[in-house]
């Protein structure tokens, strides 16, 4: 079978002579790992495009966990005879701000943005944090009806939330990136909540830095510091998916969002954008939106007043 689209970093990684095997399999994507530690993903079609996936009308559930992989550079082989050709197939890279005009900093209204994406959250994640990031006290509810475990994930990472909501100087933006360790590798999922979160919020971090350099610090040292500690604390999957975050490579809908919001499309324009990146996966969506956000607030003084 023929591959829909294949994104950048998986054309690379996937060049004449890789080999791997199956580390993670399930029913919109299997993870591949490579002999010299990459990741790459095969996902089902219809899944949102990323830099390390690339996509097929195929079952990814049907292939096993162990199985051999191995690419010739246009086509990707398994053991169970599965063949999926690439060498014909679109190459997706996630666009910048390089790519469009960015109206001026103090017209990026967050806080407006935010206001709107709380009226509309639901579920038990890490999207009720937005409500400290909006400055309140705490994520109400954030404790309520839910097992004993996760109301322990949720108040360790409400309590870090916070922390990282109110490191910034805002006569200096940024954030103190390493107050955000203890959400490294903590929650449910194949990509934990925490580092969901982390990885929203560096992509936005990204994206305000190529779209006002002048304006913005961007703190490569403390990410840099962030994600050495991170490739020991969490799995080898979300570790990769957190370090494309950094360099400003996400799920096709984030790129949508922030295009939308630094382009200054209107409101309800934003929140079409919104409920696409909030159906990704089950929860993670919330996760990274929530990350997203507190990130995109750290661009000026009154972003969430």
């Amino acid at each position: 079978m023929k591959a829909d689209l294949i994104g950048a970093k998986a054309s690379v990684i996937l060049a004449d002579g890789f080999t791997g095997r199956v580390i993670a399999s399930g029913s919109k994507a299997l993870y591949i790992r490579g002999e010299q530690g990459q990741i790459v993903a095969l996902a089902r079609s219809g899944q949102p495009a990323q830099t390390r996936f690339l996509s097929a009308n195929l079952e990814t559930s049907k292939i096993p966990t162990r199985s051999a992989v191995w690419s010739d550079g246009k086509k990707l082989s398994f053991s169970d005879g599965t063949i999926v050709e690439f060498s014909d197939a679109s190459v997706w890279h996630g666009r910048g701000p390089d790519s469009y005009d960015v109206i001026p900093s103090d017209d990026l209204d967050v806080a407006s943005i935010l206001r709107g994406v709380m009226d509309i959250h639901s579920g038990q994640n890490l999207g009720l944090t937005l409500k400290m990031i909006h400055g309140q006290d705490k994520a109400e509810g954030a404790h309520d009806s839910v097992r004993a475990y996760e109301k322990t994930f949720l108040r360790v990472a409400s309590d870090c939330v916070r922390t990282l909501a109110q490191s910034s100087n805002y006569r200096t933006p940024g954030l103190d990136i390493e107050v955000g360790k203890p959400l490294i590798g903590l929650g449910p999922g194949l990509t934990p909540s925490g580092d969901d979160f982390l990885g929203g919020m560096l992509f936005a971090l990204w994206h305000l830095n190529s779209a006002y350099p002048s304006q913005f610090r961007h703190d490569t040292d403390s990410i840099g510091n962030l994600l050495e500690y991170a490739s020991s604390q969490t799995n080898q999957i979300s570790y990769a998916i957190l370090t494309d975050f950094t360099i400003g490579q996400g799920p096709l809908p984030f790129h949508d969002l922030v295009e939308a919001m630094l382009t200054g499309r209107p409101i309800c324009k934003i929140l079409d954008c919104v409920r696409l990146v909030v159906a990704i996966g089950h929860s993670s969506g919330w996760d990274m939106l929530a990350g997203f956000i507190l990130g995109m607030t750290m661009i000026h003084e009154h972003a969430i007043a």
